[in-house]
């Protein structure tokens, strides 16, 4: 029995909106989340994340299973069903300073998107995804000539969430198949021009399957951090607690380009299986958001049951307009694709968080530079018959390095990690339909210089369902 398009729509709109919900549960545990926009969300789906979270230059399939890749814009250009993708995240981590570990584990909702054609030669989704978390609870103790023992108590919670709605144009995508078709084409062969030939051919079909796309991305949420100063007896000195409230609402965007060329020969052989030759390139813009800033801070003193005694309140900010300017960030990829079997892809992206204001304030983050390289290999991608089910699986394999923005006590806090995943092929629903499995070994920070480092196993499940909604239906 298949859906109809109103249950769709229902189904749609119940995952969406259980998504919204469970984004605002506590989804990481870091103590780094306290520094600038929070711990930022990966923004690949599962099977991206299985190639190392390489997304700039990877353009997925035309034929079906048909993934998202809504991270680079352009690549949505090549959605030809409609695909539904879900994903969920599950994550464990040890953080320790070198003496002393503590484990966390978290599991949550991680993504909703809906990609769908809208001519022959463009898409669009749009979806919902963390775009950043905050989650941690620190405590330090300072022992002060003539007070005593300071104990201060940093903590943090929420986060930012963003929809986002992209759309990808494939604009001169039969330029190739004009000039096959031209006589133009048949003059050279006739006259056996076989470098201008090429030479032609090669700049056809970069601009035929030359892709841009763009993406905005809706900002919304909370982030509450929370300090406070407690001196021992608090009787000749008052305690301190301030709290800072930020409340996101609005826009930003980001664009991409991709494109590829096919070799079809090397010399006088021809090639069995073609290779095609990928580029993409991304920007997400620099814009400046406007946010409210709540902040109070008061003083307190604590009686013999531990209980607070408020005295008077010395700050008190409700609904204060101010901007955080986001930083610019780009990078480039390439890929290279043999037949339908193995797809290998690498990425190199810089973000100038020099730039990043944060409540019209300078901060003192540095720079990041992320590369990456992800393998996707599928023996046989339409097998059919006796053992087919394990030769249409898509296996998967990557690994990353971020330099972080961090900075602390002349110690870089980078995060790297090695990734594997999995694409099965499952019987859901009546068309096309894949789990795609993927898991994350890595580290971030260090336990030099009394920091501390997170050793983090994340696993994320995601759904892809392809076919053919929204169509009209003649009945005879």
């Amino acid at each position: 029995m298949h859906f109809n398009n109103l249950h769709k729509i229902k189904l749609l709109i119940f995952l969406f909106g259980i998504s919204a919900n469970l984004f605002s549960q506590n989804l990481t545990f870091s103590p780094y989340s306290r520094f600038g926009l929070g711990e930022l969300n990966n923004t690949a789906f599962s099977q991206i994340q299985g190639l190392g979270g390489t997304y700039i230059g990877f353009k997925p399939d035309t034929t079906a299973p048909l993934f998202i890749n809504a991270s680079n814009p352009a690549a949505i250009s090549g959605i030809r069903l409609t695909t539904l993708e879900l994903g969920g995240i599950a994550q464990f981590s040890e953080f320790s300073n070198g003496i002393t570990k503590v484990k966390t584990k978290t599991v949550n909702f991680s993504y909703a998107c809906l990609g769908f054609p809208i001519k022959q030669r463009a898409s669009a989704c749009f979806g919902i995804m963390p775009y950043s978390n905050v989650g941690y609870n620190l405590k330090t103790e300072i022992y002060q000539d003539g007070i005593g023992t300071v104990t201060s108590n940093y903590s943090g919670s929420g986060g930012i969430n963003k929809v986002f709605f992209g759309v990808g144009v494939n604009p001169f995508k039969k330029r190739i198949t004009r000039f096959y078709r031209s006589a133009y084409r048949d003059t050279l062969v006739h006259h056996h021009e076989v470098k201008k030939y090429k030479r032609i051919k090669f700049r056809k079909q970069l601009l035929s399957d030359l892709s841009i796309g763009a993406r905005a991305d809706y900002l919304f949420g909370n982030i509450l951090n929370t300090t406070s100063v407690v001196y021992p007896g608090s009787i000749n000195f008052y305690n301190t607690r301030r709290y800072r409230g930020v409340s996101y609402n609005d826009i930003t965007a980001g664009f991409g380009i991709q494109t590829s060329f096919n070799i079809d020969s090397i010399g006088k052989r021809v090639l069995r299986k073609k290779i095609r030759i990928g580029f993409g390139y991304y920007m997400s813009l620099p814009n400046t958001i406007n946010v409210k800033n709540n902040y109070m801070a008061y003083n307190y003193t604590l009686n013999g049951f531990g209980d607070e005694i408020p005295k008077d309140t010395f700050i008190y900010v409700i609904d204060q307009p101010s901007s955080i300017r986001l930083p610019l960030e780009q990078g480039i990829g390439m890929s290279i694709k043999k037949g339908e079997m193995l797809t290998v892809a690498v990425d190199a992206a810089y973000t100038n968080w020099q730039q990043f204001r944060y409540l019209d304030k300078i901060n003192d983050l540095k720079n990041s530079y992320r590369v990456s390289m992800g393998i996707n290999f599928v023996p046989n991608k339409y097998a059919a018959g006796s053992g087919a089910y394990i030769k249409r699986i898509q296996y998967r394999l990557g690994a990353f390095y971020n330099t972080g923005y961090l900075e602390l006590k002349n110690t870089a806090i980078n995060n790297y990690a090695v990734t594997v995943g999995f694409g099965l092929p499952v019987g859901l629903f009546r068309q096309f339909s894949v789990v795609n499995l993927s898991a994350q070994f890595g580290k971030m920070g260090s336990v030099n210089n009394n920091l501390i480092q997170e050793k983090y196993v994340k696993l994320v499940i995601g759904f892809t369902f392809n076919d053919k909604w929204f169509n009209k239906f003649r009945y005879e």
